[in-house]
């Protein structure tokens, strides 16, 4: 049954690919994309839910390799983030930049989402490629209560990235104002 739908698809894509190329991402995508991934892209809650109680995995990949639940953080989807991880998806999985869904959340500075992952019990001081952590990333958007929360779950102020800097250098950077910077060092931070 695999097979012969293998060659079909591959004949409708020979087919398509004389009058119109199909580039090969383009073949492999089709074929990658499942109902769940759509529900999360879509926002459809319902779909989510009715795909968990299927027994879908709640730590499926999108094709540009993203976890669902950071795919839901990104597009500030809390309660299909919650879902997911009231099924079990994994609160530390990365993406393809090394970033977290908690650094996606605080990069969007989206603190209801912040607040609903660190229920989870993250990695707080995660870095992504660059060293980049949550805090950093709260920091450089101003807020206040973003770095509160981490701090309150024992997150580093004081964690460089790979160029040396500090959430307080990205609080200054980014001209933040006395208030993070004030935040950071009563929290001990430098930089």
């Amino acid at each position: 049954m695999k097979h012969a739908m293998a060659l079909a698809c591959a004949a409708v894509t020979l087919a398509l690919g004389a009058v119109h190329p199909v580039p090969a991402r383009a073949q492999i995508e089709i074929h990658l994309v499942r109902p769940m991934v759509t529900a999360v892209e879509k926002g459809d809650l319902a779909a989510v839910q009715q795909g968990l109680v299927r027994g879908d995995s709640p730590n499926q990949i999108d094709v540009r390799r993203q976890p669902l639940l950071i795919l839901a953080v990104s597009k500030g989807y809390v309660e299909i983030a919650d879902a997911l991880l009231k099924a079990g998806a994994l609160i530390d999985a990365a993406d393809p930049d090394g970033r977290t869904a908690l650094i996606r959340a605080a990069e969007r500075n989206d603190p209801e989402m912040v607040q609903v992952l660190l229920r989870r019990n993250p990695k707080v001081n995660a870095q992504d490629r660059q060293g980049v952590t949550a805090m950093m990333l709260a920091a450089r958007n101003g807020s206040g209560e973003i770095v509160r929360a981490l701090l309150d779950k024992r997150a580093d102020p004081n964690i460089a990235d790979f160029t040396g800097r500090t959430a307080m250098a990205y609080a200054r950077e980014a001209r933040r104002g006395g208030g993070v910077v004030d935040v950071l060092r009563r929290a001990g931070g430098k930089g």
